[in-house]
């Protein structure tokens, strides 16, 4: 492979990876309206087109691959191609999270109605800004922005708390729409979980930038992560 074919191949993953976000945002948007507005035919939408995503990340996986086996980059070439192959992974388990909303969202539409909660509401929006900012900030290679998506995974799992407290009280009250009560439970971990992964990318983007694994700060003890909190070590 010639330099200038390594370099089309790379700009292809770029490209390819934009692709795949580009294709989560709007299955995560239609995965939130279809719950929100009850629409079943936008839920399947968002299950069939899923499939778009896992072949996207095979061929991803595969290219990459093949141009660290070919070519054996180094430096901040070598960390691109690792960093697309994971990137690419928590993409794809982004989408099947939309499916799982997507599911909820057909589970519901048969049962009693009750007034979506806001929490989720909020939620969702908090997981689409999440998605946005981190792919923007792999696009510029922003560390800041990375970073500021890796802090506020803390308010995704803060609401998600408080809609689990939220249901549990529901729940006692209403007897008669537990099953509801658990499904909207679920919906709040699927977006919890999109948080997760939209922190994953993040954390890659600090990676390919600067070269520093962000993953498990636990181990550096006595240094502050990267939201600035100080680090709690066992007594």
């Amino acid at each position: 492979m010639t330099i200038q074919g390594f370099q089309r191949q790379m700009d292809w993953a770029k490209d390819s990876l934009l692709k795949m976000g580009g294709l989560v945002e709007e299955a995560l948007d239609n995965a939130i309206r279809s719950l929100s507005s009850k629409d079943a035919d936008l839920a399947r939408q968002t299950i069939k087109g899923d499939k778009r995503l896992d072949a996207l990340e095979n061929e991803i996986e595969e290219r990459c691959v093949k141009m660290l086996a070919t070519r054996q980059p180094v430096a901040v070439d070598l960390r691109f191609l690792t960093s697309a192959i994971r990137i690419s992974y928590y993409l794809e388990r982004m989408g099947d999270q939309c499916v799982n909303l997507a599911d909820r969202s057909l589970m519901l539409i048969p049962l009693e109605p009750m007034e979506f909660p806001r929490t989720l509401i909020e939620m969702g929006e908090v997981a689409k800004e999440m998605t946005r900012n981190c792919l923007e900030a792999f696009v510029h290679r922003d560390v800041m922005a990375a970073q500021a998506v890796c802090c506020r995974d803390d308010d995704l799992d803060n609401l998600n708390r408080q809609l689990l407290e939220e249901m549990i009280k529901w729940m006692m009250d209403e007897h008669r729409l537990i099953q509801r009560g658990v499904e909207l439970i679920l919906t709040g971990r699927h977006l919890e979980r999109i948080g997760d992964e939209a922190t994953n990318i993040s954390e890659q983007v600090v990676y390919l930038v600067e070269g520093k694994v962000i993953r498990h700060p636990g181990l550096q003890e006595k240094e502050p992560d990267l939201c600035g909190r100080p680090k709690v070590t066992d007594v």
